[in-house]
């Protein structure tokens, strides 16, 4: 193993420890070896965590856009909350797929099998919750869910608590 490789390896931890702040220590403790064992087998697990959501700005508009993969419009749930300094995206993961027949599977030794069953499932829900720089207008929102992304489009709140000053 080179010198490199074994630096990132042992910073593995610190790393992940930054790319999780809010997670609490129970929860992390309770991750499953698969987790780091197969980097690819917990996609399903990470998104009961929170989905990913980034931000832009867009003059007087913040775009939105979360990844949702697996998730349906009927069961998501987008609200604006504190007065329209949050947002908060919740949902439930339901998916599943079941084959009752497939194409022959070649085994090592030569003889054929056929998969008679096979499922595959993913559940659970999942809450995320991003404070905005600036409220937003609750009643100018619009949300579209393509592909497994929601984009919301979220105009400002016209600034309540600003007034102009006449100096003397």
């Amino acid at each position: 193993m080179s010198i490199a490789r074994q630096l990132l390896h042992d910073f593995r931890p610190f790393f992940r420890m930054l790319d999780e702040p809010l997670r609490s220590a129970a929860f992390a403790r309770s991750r499953s070896l698969l987790d780091d064992t197969y980097p690819w087998f917990p996609v399903g697990r990470e998104m009961l965590r929170g989905p990913t959501v980034d931000i832009s700005e867009a003059g007087n508009t913040y775009i939105v856009e979360a990844e949702l993969p697996g998730v349906k419009k009927e069961n998501l749930q987008v609200r604006i909350g504190d007065g329209g300094r949050s947002l908060t995206i919740e949902g439930k993961l339901l998916t599943g797929t079941e084959s009752t027949e497939s194409a022959p599977v070649s085994e090592g030794n030569g003889d054929k099998a056929r998969a008679i069953s096979t499922e595959r499932s993913a559940f659970g829900s999942f809450s995320r919750t991003v404070f905005l720089p600036r409220a937003v207008d609750s009643n100018a929102v619009a949300a579209k869910l393509q592909d497994g992304i929601l984009q919301l489009t979220l105009n400002k709140a016209e600034d309540k608590a600003s007034v102009v000053v006449n100096v003397e």
